[in-house]
Order: C-alpha cells, then sequence, then structure tokens
C-alpha cells in the first residue's frame, strides 16, 4: 500500500492541470457550437459531439481576430488550448479557443444560411433601408486588394466611362484578417466621406468568400452611411454582403460600370435632351403663336377694337346729346315756370284789385256773382285793394 501514491485534492488538482496544459497547449477540437453567451465581450459556449461536451471560452482581446464568429448549431474545428479552473470549489477544464474554422462545404453553407435567417428576421437586408446610387459620384472609395486585376479592372472601368476621384483602401480579400481589415476599411470611409463606396474581390470559392458572410462586416455595411456596392466574384457567386448592400454588382467590372454612366451616352443623352427643348420650346412658341392668331381673329371677326371704339364715340355723343337735351329741358321747363309766375300773378286777387277792380260779399262771407241774387236791403261788404266797407243795397226804379 505504501507505493501507491497519495495527493491531497489541491495536490491532485495542480497536478492534472499541469499534465493538461503542457500536453494539451495547442490543439484543434472538432465540434458543434452551441449555448453561446457573451459576457463583457467575452465568448462563453459548448463545443460537443455526440457523446460528450467541452466548455470553451474566447477571450475579448481574441474575438475580433476569429475567422468564424461562433453561433450556436454550426460544426467548426475550434484551436486553442486546454486549461483548468475551479467553479464553486469544483476543479474542470476548458478549451481556451484562438481560432476558429468552419471546415467543409456543407458545414460553411449551413451557417450560412443560419446567419442570413437571423439577420433577415431582424430586417437588415430590408429594402427600406437601401440608399440611392448617387448618379455623378466625384469620389469613389474602392475597398479591395491593391495587387491584382480587380483593383485595375475597376479604375480602368471608371476612368474610360467617366473620369473621376477614387480612393483605395487596400485589404486582405481572403484569411483570417480579411473581416477586421475590412471593417476597418468601412471606418475609414465613415471618418472620410466619399459619394460612393466599393467592396469587390474576385472569384474563388465558398471558403475564400467567407468574409463576405461575417456578421461583424454585415452588421457596419448596414450602419455605413454612404451608399455601397458589392462586387464579390463572379456572376453565379452569392455572399450575405450581396443582401445588406444597397447595390449588388455580379463582377467588379460591372460594379464600376453602376458607379458611373458612360460620358459617350451622357452626350449622346444630353443632345437628344437638347433637341427636345427646342422641340418643346419651339412647339410652346407656336401654340403661343396660334393662340394670339385666334385671338386677333376674334377681334376681327367681331370688330371689338371698332365696337368699343365706335362706343367711346357713342357714349361721348350721348352724354353730350343728353347735355344738351337736359339743357334745353331746363331752360323750356324755366321759360314754362316764368311764364307760368306771370299768368299766377294775373291771377292774383290782389293785382287785381289793383287795377281797380272790387269784390263783393254777402253777409254769409260769399262772393256775389250777379246783381240778381241781391235784393234790396241786403247788407253787403265791398272789398277794395286797400279796404273793406259794409254798404247795404238799394234798388232804383
Amino acid at each position: 500500500m505504501s507505493n501507491i501514491p497519495e495527493f491531497s485534492i489541491t495536490e491532485l488538482t495542480n497536478l492534472t492541470r499541469g499534465i493538461l496544459e503542457d500536453n494539451f497547449n495547442l490543439i484543434r477540437v472538432r465540434g458543434e457550437i452551441s449555448s453561446v453567451k457573451n459576457f463583457k465581450g467575452h465568448l462563453y459556449f459548448s463545443l460537443k459531439d455526440e457523446n460528450y461536451v467541452l466548455n470553451s471560452v474566447c477571450w475579448a482581446s481574441k474575438v475580433p481576430y476569429l475567422q468564424v464568429q461562433p453561433e450556436d448549431g454550426i460544426e467548426v474545428i475550434a484551436e486553442g488550448r486546454i486549461s483548468t479552473y475551479a467553479k464553486s470549489s469544483i476543479s474542470s477544464y476548458q478549451l481556451q479557443v484562438n481560432q476558429i474554422e468552419v471546415k467543409g462545404e456543407g458545414a460553411l453553407l449551413k451557417l450560412i444560411e443560419q446567419r442570413k435567417k437571423k439577420l433577415e428576421k431582424e430586417g437588415i437586408f430590408d429594402k427600406k433601408f437601401k440608399k440611392q446610387i448617387p448618379f455623378l459620384p466625384n469620389k469613389i472609395g474602392v475597398i479591395t486588394s491593391s495587387s491584382g486585376s480587380v483593383i485595375m479592372d475597376i479604375i480602368d472601368r471608371i476612368q474610360s466611362r467617366f473620369p473621376t476621384n477614387i480612393k483605395l483602401y487596400s485589404v486582405s480579400v481572403q484569411g483570417k484578417n480579411a473581416a477586421t481589415e475590412i471593417v476597418n476599411a468601412i471606418d475609414f470611409f465613415e471618418k472620410n466621406p466619399v459619394d460612393l463606396v466599393i467592396i469587390a474581390r474576385g472569384g474563388g470559392g465558398i471558403e475564400d468568400l467567407m468574409p463576405f458572410n461575417e456578421e461583424n462586416i454585415l452588421r457596419r455595411v448596414f450602419a455605413f452611411n454612404s451608399p455601397l456596392i458589392s462586387a464579390i466574384g463572379h456572376e453565379t457567386d452569392f455572399t450575405l454582403l450581396d443582401f445588406v448592400a444597397d447595390l449588388r454588382a455580379a463582377t467588379p467590372t460591372a460594379a464600376a460600370e453602376m458607379a458611373v454612366p458612360e460620358i459617350k451616352n451622357l452626350k449622346e443623352k444630353n443632345k437628344f435632351l437638347e433637341s427636345s427643348l427646342k422641340q418643346s420650346i419651339n412647339i410652346l412658341i407656336q401654340n403661343y403663336l396660334n393662340f394670339l392668331r385666334n385671338i386677333r381673329s376674334i377681334f376681327v371677326a367681331k370688330n371689338l377694337k371698332k365696337i368699343v371704339e365706335d362706343n367711346q364715340k357713342n357714349i361721348f355723343y350721348l352724354y353730350k346729346n343728353l347735355y344738351l337735351n337736359v339743357n334745353s329741358f331746363v331752360k323750356l321747363k324755366t321759360t314754362d315756370l316764368k311764364s307760368l309766375n306771370i299768368i299766377l300773378k294775373s291771377l292774383d286777387i290782389q293785382n287785381t284789385l289793383k287795377r281797380g277792380y272790387v269784390l263783393i260779399k254777402d253777409k254769409s262771407q260769399k262772393f256775389v256773382k250777379n246783381s240778381k241774387s241781391l235784393k234790396k236791403n241786403n247788407e253787403i261788404r265791398i272789398q277794395f285793394y286797400n279796404e273793406e266797407i259794409e254798404a247795404q243795397i238799394k234798388i232804383k226804379k
């Protein structure tokens, strides 16, 4: 019994830690990711197969450099080292992950589809968020590799169509650093704004194009303030970047053609518009001339001008006649009034009495019109011009 080693719990834990950490300092582990949690930037998750589960962690300092971000349900190969830790005084071990890869086209396609459904549910691909591509951008930013034919194809096509300012931000377009460099490039153009950005690379396999399916790039493009065209691979290649970009081009060359119009076509269009404008102006002038002719015809046909002039003369003539007639009428009536006044004066009793006539009234103050109405001894009153006297009738035989 004395030959059997004896350890305390602490000694055994430390010995186990040494064996694990020394012998499994850098390993690769295959498994399916599950139970992903983010705590203060650190990613905690499990790697499992059909029999066992391995606790895993990726520290915040390593997360930005991961080729693939951990997501539930994807098959991966995680690279890292085994470490031990104590939780509630219970000794455990875990995999400290430095890098994650997805191996096999089937696994990659599954990852892409899962990510697509997730982001689609969030509305990141919604058309209502798409920004309008400017018609004539003054500055174009290009995010791609400075080596290779892609950048030259874009520059040549833009300069041949409509020369403009091009700013290249060179990045890796594949590999573990590509996603981080592309995000940095977008940040650069956010701080140094351009009218349009093109993200481009040539064709490649699904693994080569995986950086353009990374969630950090997709979310950064979604939040980007300038319009953006994606031009990844060949016409048959699709990445999730194509769904979040404001416009998708089948190839980098096609992106250049979408970015600027062809100056030759613009000149032809300008010539056509100039011709159309002249034609429209001529039609407008002709319409106004026809309108004026019609107005003139109406004036001539109805002799409106002459009618107005004649009416002016008639009005003056009527006014003159009215004045003359009124004046004549007034004069005539004045004469009539004078004549009437003379007649009235001639009929005035006082004026008659002044001429030597008298008025005789009976006792009842009625005028005596003839002598037959008088009888002997009737009292009468005789009215002279200036006085009235009483008298008595005497009849002579």
